[in-house]
């Protein structure tokens, strides 16, 4: 029995201190899995947190292209609902030429339309995205930029249209040329209610993904 326990007694030693690594290691590992997650939550948030301002701003600037186009589709309201021998001159000058009244959108007023998407295409190269569970959501987000970029684009060219068009008024202008309705073709053509639709169409689904942000549990966080 004396050398039985002799014998038994380094293996149980040797257990015991194997168990105290184990137990050590298994902690260590946790920690460093609970600290990881907790790293990956925060990087989550911080870019759902950008894309959200971002998706804010977007919003609001397709809103205020919105208000700011409400002049041009007056004007094409006003040409197309009234025969050419009825239009007033003054009306027409107030349309074309003045921008008095802040939203203008005279026959020279074309801009580029700008909408930041920074905050997406960090997201986008990141490791956080492939991390995040709620796929509908980034669906919701990937859908959503698209939009942004479609809209963007068809803004651009409607706008180029227009460019267009002055450009040729200012050149019968330069040759003394009389034009009876200022920039007929682009308005009669329905060409603002078009970036309009855009405006108001990106805007609604921004709001929609705005939604789904704020309810999203990563942001509650």
């Amino acid at each position: 029995m004396k050398n039985f326990k002799e014998t038994i007694r380094p293996i149980v030693q040797y257990l015991r201190e194997l168990s105290i690594i184990v137990t050590g290691i298994a902690i260590t590992v946790s920690i460093g899995l609970w600290v990881n997650s907790n790293n990956i939550k925060k990087d989550q948030k911080q870019y759902l947190d950008a894309i959200k301002v971002e998706l804010e701003y977007n919003m609001k600037e397709f809103d205020s292209y919105e208000r700011w186009l409400q002049k041009s589709v007056k004007y094409a309201d006003y040409i197309m609902s009234n025969e050419k021998k009825s239009l007033n001159s003054d009306t027409l000058e107030y349309y074309t030429y003045t921008n008095n009244d802040g939203c203008g959108l005279g026959f020279s007023e074309s801009v580029a339309a700008r909408f930041p998407t920074n905050a997406f295409e960090m997201f986008k190269v990141s490791g956080a995205m492939r991390q995040i569970n709620d796929k509908e959501l980034l669906q919701s987000i990937w859908n959503i930029y698209a939009q942004i970029e479609a809209a963007k684009s068809n803004i651009d060219r409607l706008f180029q249209i227009k460019s267009e068009e002055a450009m040729k008024m200012v050149q019968l202008l330069t040759e003394d040329k009389t034009i009876d309705v200022p920039m007929q073709s682009f308005h009669s053509c329905g060409l603002p209610y078009e970036m309009v639709r855009h405006c108001r169409q990106t805007s609604e689904e921004i709001k929609e993904t705005l939604l789904k942000l704020e309810k999203s549990e990563i942001l509650k966080h």
